[in-house]
């Protein structure tokens, strides 16, 4: 059972403080339950109610500061995403979203940026699907790195954004 003061990743929610749990006055007479009230941290001012029974399968710690560090620093060695072209990568993107494990993500983040990247050098445009999804990616994996090393999200950016400029752009 989660404790008030915990933060958490909640799916594709991301950071989430458990602000209190309590049985929410929303729910019918006769069928209340246990629920948690979660503050996200990615999603400035939502609040989640998560039941508490399966709440576990549902929930995963917050990625360790050095297993954070390891993860910025071994960028390169991060495995490659392969994605399928155009509307096809959709559905894979947003199986890695919803799990949102720190690794996998960091992963999504460096095939997305390659993609941008050599979209870029070719003179063609990004997909704003993609762009989208990038966005979606960076805010939940920044979050949940920059909560870890006890700095803000946009130093993380930084230091990830820094990291990708050293690798080539084209995959072995």
């Amino acid at each position: 059972m989660l404790n008030v003061g915990e933060c958490v990743i909640y799916g594709s929610h991301g950071l989430c403080s458990v602000r209190d749990i309590l049985i929410p006055s929303f729910l019918e007479r006769g069928k209340e339950k246990e629920y948690y009230q979660m503050i996200s941290a990615v999603d400035a001012g939502s609040v989640l109610y998560v039941p508490v029974d399966g709440a576990e399968d549902k929930v995963r710690d917050v990625i360790a500061a050095d297993e954070a560090e390891d993860l910025i620093d071994e960028i390169e060695s991060a495995p490659d995403l392969e994605l399928p072209e155009g509307k096809k990568a959709e559905p894979a993107i947003m199986e890695v979203i919803k799990r949102n494990m720190a690794e996998e993500m960091m992963s999504l983040v460096k095939a997305l940026r390659r993609n941008k990247a050599i979209r870029e050098a070719e003179g063609k445009r990004f997909a704003s699907l993609n762009e989208k999804y990038l966005n979606i990616a960076e805010k939940l994996l920044y979050t949940e790195l920059a909560f870890s090393l006890k700095t803000e999200k946009d130093d993380i950016k930084r230091r990830v954004l820094e990291e990708l400029s050293q690798l080539p752009l084209e995959t072995a």
